[in-house]
């Protein structure tokens, strides 16, 4: 990381690295645990697919449970780890879950192989006796994507020196240092 001792350099940093990764494989923004209300708290795995300020986009089977969740309560947290800078990238979010013909340009951008993520029978979360017992069956119905718009954005650098910053819509993103 440049400098992790300015907030606009700081917020810099996030920014660039969420956009950036959105496109590489490898890296590590690209993931994230996505933590909803739903069943005391369920955490998961996601993989970010679109990040511009302020708003970040994952797509989800549409009968996969965090749908459910984030319509009863579209509050929610992403959390990612960047190794190699030491950070710890938290974003508190509103999300809608959009699917139909308002997210068909983003089905048509999935490859083939991918596809079989949204769909399947039975659907996801339904217990099975073997792995076997499920089928992936692509379905442009029960494609989704979590459209969030974010609320805060919280740093945590493990330097020699812990640095944690804070930034929120509700003050235009200037942000703030709290205690690590």
């Amino acid at each position: 990381m440049s400098d992790p001792t300015t907030l606009p350099r700081t917020l810099s940093f996030v920014c660039k690295a969420l956009g950036d990764d959105v496109d590489d494989r490898r890296a590590p923004c690209r993931q994230a645990v996505l933590a909803t209300v739903g069943d005391g708290g369920a955490a998961r795995m996601v993989i970010l697919r679109a990040f511009t300020p302020w708003t970040v986009e994952v797509h989800s089977d549409l009968a996969a449970a965090k749908v459910a969740q984030l319509r009863a309560e579209p509050r929610a947290t992403l959390l990612f780890w960047l190794p190699e800078a030491q950070m710890q990238i938290r974003l508190r979010a509103r999300f809608t879950v959009l699917a139909g013909a308002e997210v068909a340009d983003r089905w048509t951008a999935i490859p083939d192989g991918p596809r079989r993520a949204y769909g399947g029978t039975p659907p996801p979360g339904t217990p099975l006796l073997t792995p076997d017992d499920h089928t992936y069956t692509p379905n442009r119905d029960r494609f989704a994507v979590l459209s969030g718009i974010i609320d805060s954005i919280e740093t945590l650098h493990l330097g020699d020196i812990h640095r944690r910053a804070i930034f929120r819509r509700d003050d235009g993103f200037t942000g703030g240092w709290i205690a690590p």
